[in-house]
């Protein structure tokens, strides 16, 4: 089994249930008695990555041996110039896990020691390269404590879309591929003329659009793709592996689906519009800053051409 990057989504948070304090005891009580009859669903032993580039990648282990390298065939790859092809190899032998540094060159750490081999104990902090990992052994509250923190640092809680902070840091890792030659597109989606959908029916009709509108995005992209809230109204995707004619149909396909969607906003359809500016990765550009920017001037182009298009 080889996982790239694999990072938590919106799809693992499980709801915490909110009961109002004007709430009836009997309805409490209900509440209550519903959740304390569920049986938490067994969890496999796991690495999450809690600090680094990579923050809040995660892997189930199972009982083959796991490579963790910066190459693209390591059964765990952190792509970062820290980590060494092949930084250590975790295996298990019985019910126990162990650690064994592969000859790395910054060498791997548990719990901040240099270490050769170790076996590994729920908790334990594996340093590797400029990042850590919990080792985690099932069951554990504090793996759940850390997932959720997780999930506050680097999602937006309205679209579960990654926030500006962490899509930043995302791309500067696309860009670090593509300045090796993989292509690297962006697309910066605004809604046309929301702040009036906020004045005529308050904020919380706003973010039930935002969150419907960043629905419609997500089941419409790839799974290769990172979906930014960059702020307000203000979406970023981007495309890694992909060319500018194909993330320019890709754009055009998420403001015709957009505009198709039926928004019923106190039983009337209200019309949503979106405009958007793509550009892709060159060799002339500094970093993410410049793609960013280059997007951005795009999309205000698409504002001053009459909005509801795409600009490229």
């Amino acid at each position: 089994m080889r996982v790239v990057c694999a990072t938590l989504t919106p799809q693992n948070l499980r709801p915490i249930p909110f009961v109002s304090k004007d709430a009836s005891h009997t309805d409490r009580a209900t509440v209550i008695a519903a959740h304390e009859a569920e049986t938490p669903m067994p969890r496999p032993p796991s690495l999450i990555v809690v600090s680094g580039v990579f923050l809040g990648h995660q892997m189930d282990l199972g009982d083959a041996p796991v490579i963790i390298g910066r190459a693209t065939e390591a059964d765990l790859s952190l792509p970062h110039p820290s980590v060494s092809r092949s930084h250590c190899r975790i295996w298990r032998e019985d019910e126990r896990y162990f650690i064994e540094d592969l000859g790395a060159t910054n060498k791997t750490y548990l719990n901040g020691r240099v270490i050769d081999k170790a076996e590994l104990r729920d908790g334990d902090q594996i340093g590797i390269g400029n990042h850590a990992l919990k080792f985690f052994s099932g069951n554990s509250a504090e793996a759940s404590y850390h997932q959720e923190l997780i999930e506050l640092a680097v999602h937006d809680s309205l679209t579960g879309f990654y926030n500006r902070r962490h899509f930043r840091t995302l791309l500067d890792e696309d860009i670090e591929r593509a300045k090796a030659g993989e292509m690297l597109s962006l697309i910066i989606i605004d809604l046309d003329h929301f702040k009036r959908v906020n004045d005529s029916f308050g904020h919380l009709v706003g973010d039930q659009v935002l969150s419907s509108v960043s629905q419609l995005i997500r089941e419409m992209s790839p799974q290769t793709y990172r979906l930014g809230r960059l702020g307000g109204e203000e979406f970023a995707v981007a495309l890694p592996g992909v060319a500018m004619a194909e993330a320019t149909e890709m754009a055009e396909r998420y403001r015709a689906g957009v505009q198709a969607h039926h928004f019923d906003i106190r039983g009337q359809r209200y019309p949503i519009t979106t405009s958007l500016g793509v550009a892709q990765w060159t060799g002339g550009m500094a970093g993410s800053a410049d793609l960013l920017r280059l997007a951005d001037e795009r999309l205000y182009r698409a504002k001053g051409n009459g909005r509801n298009r795409v600009e490229a």
